[in-house]
């Protein structure tokens, strides 16, 4: 019976570097997978780009995360399927080819998926914000992005292909997994219960150590050992067989919980996982513990049939926010925080800010639980004052910087400053996102090859 081995290279573009090397020098793969994205990554790289058009339009962390295991990859046949491509993922494919081309690979194939960029359309395809029920038409001159959540099928045909590297602009996060499934099991695209469960496979592996114990480690409640050295996922597909694993020789820990709270992970339904390919039932999954840091997953007809639309992703303008911390140590700390907050309130006054919104933190007492903190009555030895504003324009956003840099002079005294570059570099625009629903018949994956 065929098995498939594939291994999380990393679960978003800032993710570590090693555990990708690791996973394919010792992992016995025949893929390894890249998720590169968040939910506002392609919203901040058009703002990038705009802002300097040298910066590259796919992942920065490209060149880094691939040059260490491109070679190792073809010479051993493990496929990389990455969503790096981001704005232009064909631009990414010959960003791969010269990578290739340096490290001496011969005839490297590289195939770039298009097609889920649809920023220069989204006026055309009169759809509304799920958010509000607002036309997205209303807010034309704020758009700064509009992407799709395309499915598996642009990397299945670039499977097909041939290709060693698939690089991918944005998709359903466990795309690339189904596809590999997909290709290898000779699973059909119509068959909603084969294709939930790859999709179910995709969603526990897309988050990498989420699934070995990151994100999950409590101390003295839920241990996880050695988890400066945390393993990524390794999973083994069958056709009656699903196992997720890690390296024997990593830290973490694959157990029923950790499998179990990632099942759960940014799903509001769990009967009802809307995702481009399928709709899954996440109730019809069960873990069974077979070996130290072995879960078998049992899938028993979660499937229906795909919806018609597919999920965009729509990033606004939304003026700017201002961030400025100030530390206070010592006897007295919190009353002089306290203090520094009233002279602050009483100057931007005196500036005009005109703020949308305002907001006070005194991190190290209330910043995470506002309203809800407890009244505990303690003098902190230390704390940190945390002001933030948001604002139409630039300017505004700037006086901000403008009030707390001369505090170190005009201020209570024993005062810190977090940070010293000037008021201009603590400005950032802000990015909203907003989502709306297009049909699935205006959306066509393309394949390149190079």
């Amino acid at each position: 019976m065929k098995k498939v081995r594939i291994g999380c290279g990393s679960s978003w573009s800032r993710d570590r570097l090693q555990p990708a090397k690791e996973l394919v020098l010792n992992g016995q793969l025949d893929y390894i997978c890249f998720d590169a994205m968040s939910e506002v990554t392609m919203s901040i790289a058009q703002v990038a780009r705009a802002n300097d058009t040298r910066i590259p339009p796919y992942d920065p962390y490209l060149d880094a995360r691939m040059r260490p295991i491109l070679k190792e990859c073809v010479e051993r046949g493990v496929r990389i399927i990455t969503s790096a491509g981001w704005i232009d993922p064909v631009a990414a494919a010959d960003k791969l080819v010269e990578i290739g081309k340096e490290l001496g690979i011969p005839k490297l194939k590289v195939a770039a998926v298009s097609g889920s960029v649809i920023t220069d359309r989204i006026l055309d395809l009169d759809v509304d914000f799920l958010e509000d029920g607002k036309p997205v038409k209303e807010f034309r001159d704020s758009i700064i992005s509009a992407e799709v959540y395309m499915g598996a099928e642009g990397i299945v045909k670039a499977i097909a292909s041939g290709a060693d590297v698939i690089v991918t602009s944005r998709i359903g996060d466990g795309c690339p997994y189904l596809a590999a499934l997909v290709h290898e099991l000779g699973w059909s695209m119509d068959d909603h219960h084969a294709v939930a469960k790859g999709m179910i496979i995709g969603h526990l592996m897309e988050c990498g150590s989420q699934i070995t114990g990151g994100c999950f480690a409590d101390p003295g409640y839920k241990d996880v050992p050695n988890i400066a050295d945390l393993g990524n996922p390794i999973v083994e597909v069958t056709d009656d067989k699903i196992v997720i694993s890690i390296l024997p020789d990593k830290g973490g820990i694959v157990s029923q919980a950790t499998c179990q709270e990632q099942l759960l992970y940014e799903v509001q339904d769990p009967s009802t996982y809307i995702c481009p390919d399928v709709i899954a039932d996440l109730t019809k999954v069960r873990f069974r513990e077979i070996g130290v840091n072995e879960v078998e997953v049992l899938i028993d007809g979660a499937g229906r049939p795909r919806t018609p639309t597919l999920k965009a992703l729509i990033g606004l303008r939304e003026g700017f926010v201002a961030e400025e911390m100030v530390l206070f140590a010592g006897p007295g700390a919190l009353q002089r925080a306290e203090m520094t907050k009233d002279i602050l309130e009483q100057r931007l006054k005196m500036a005009g800010l005109d703020a949308e919104e305002i907001r006070w933190d005194f991190v190290g007492l209330n910043a995470v639980h506002r309203e809800s903190t407890p009244n505990m009555k303690f003098e902190p030895n230390e704390i940190v004052l945390r002001v933030a504003v948001k604002t139409k324009t630039r300017d505004d956003a700037l006086k901000l910087g403008l009030e707390v840099d001369p505090l170190a002079v005009t201020g209570v005294y024993g005062i810190g400053k977090w940070g010293t570059h000037s008021p201009g570099t603590r400005v950032r625009p802000v990015v909203g996102l907003n989502s709306a629903l297009v049909a699935r018949s205006e959306i066509s994956p393309k394949v390149t090859m190079r």
